[in-house]
């Protein structure tokens, strides 16, 4: 999908307040700036063919061995390396859901199909493609349930996207437990976590053998020197991108509640700081539409989701103030529109 992403902000003059992107927007990244403007002159020299020592760093952060990562261009280079790798595979994806999983499966020929429960896997599906926690519900499969699932189908690849796992407060799987599976590749997003998705930087933890057939597949250089310093420098100042996870829970609650009470959307349980809503009249872009021009908002029209229609759009709540704007704006396209 090249087009029809969140966070389409390159269409629309004077964003102010963007919800529609599923990162947080307030971490000071000044230092992130300084660093890399000092080390601009890098670029005018090849970076690693593979990032290796980035690669070496995450796997102290993460209590794996280097070679069970993989650093990639963001998370979505991940996604088509895999689809690649087992190109021409029989593919089960857990819907609704991040739509590249389906686009690379159809670049690479995978037969798939869509399923909305895990117990729902066919049995000849060699592997099963999930975002959790969820994008764009926010939900959160259950760790021990998540497992059992895993060890019931040994010869199926699971690809679990964790770009989302920062935002949750349930418990998930780790890094080091998912190497420990042999079928099982792990998706990590340094974009969501640290909110730079302008720098494509994202990685891949898995069991060395099964990530070594994957890592057959990368280009050379697919990660650039800027995405790389950056990587050392947010490695080393973790403590500075702590998300404020329990005050976001509780604006999720408390957003989801006022919009409610709006009474004319619908509002999606989750368990992160991602809101999926399904307006009873009207479509998603025109309120879309109306909040970019008429407030400076943006918001992600959800309705190009497989399982999901017109009517659906997703928010990632931000500060206080930022969601009340952002409510009382709904309300006034429903109310006076």
């Amino acid at each position: 999908m090249i087009t029809g992403h969140g966070d389409d902000i390159y269409k629309y003059k004077d964003i102010r307040l963007n919800f529609s992107s599923n990162v947080y927007n307030h971490f000071d990244h000044e230092g992130l700036f300084c660093h890399l403007a000092d080390r601009l002159d890098n670029v005018v020299s090849y970076p690693e063919p593979a990032p290796r020592l980035l690669e070496s760093e995450i796997a102290m952060m993460s209590g794996v061995d280097s070679d069970e990562v993989c650093v990639t261009n963001g998370a979505t280079e991940a996604i088509y390396l895999i689809a690649q790798t087992f190109r021409r595979s029989k593919s089960a994806i857990l819907m609704p859901t991040f739509a590249e999983y389906a686009d690379a499966c159809r670049l690479h020929e995978h037969m798939f199909c869509s399923i909305y429960e895990l117990s729902q896997i066919p049995e000849r599906a060699q592997l099963v493609w999930m975002c959790n926690p969820n994008n764009p519900t926010g939900t959160v499969v259950d760790k021990d349930e998540l497992t059992e699932c895993i060890k019931a189908h040994p010869d199926t690849i699971f690809i679990l996207d964790a770009s989302y796992a920062p935002f949750t407060l349930c418990p998930v799987l780790t890094p080091h437990e998912a190497c420990l599976m042999p079928n099982v590749l792990m998706l990590h997003s340094m974009t969501k976590q640290y909110a730079i998705p302008g720098l494509r930087l994202g990685y891949v933890t898995a069991n060395a053998d099964l990530l070594g057939r994957v890592k057959l597949q990368r280009m050379p250089w697919a990660v650039n020197q800027v995405a790389i310093d950056a990587g050392h420098y947010l490695l080393c100042h973790s403590d500075e991108y702590s998300l404020p996870l329990d005050d976001l829970m509780k604006e999720r609650e408390r957003v989801s509640e006022k919009l409610r009470k709006l009474g004319c959307i619908d509002v999606w349980h989750s368990d992160t700081h991602i809101i999926l809503c399904k307006l009873r009249m009207g479509k998603a872009s025109a309120l879309k539409d109306y909040l970019a021009e008429e407030h400076g908002m943006l918001i992600r029209d959800a309705g190009n989701f497989d399982g999901l229609d017109a009517s659906f759009f997703r928010i990632a709540v931000q500060d206080k103030e930022e969601n009340d704007e952002l409510v009382e704006a709904i309300g006034r396209w429903i109310f006076e529109g």
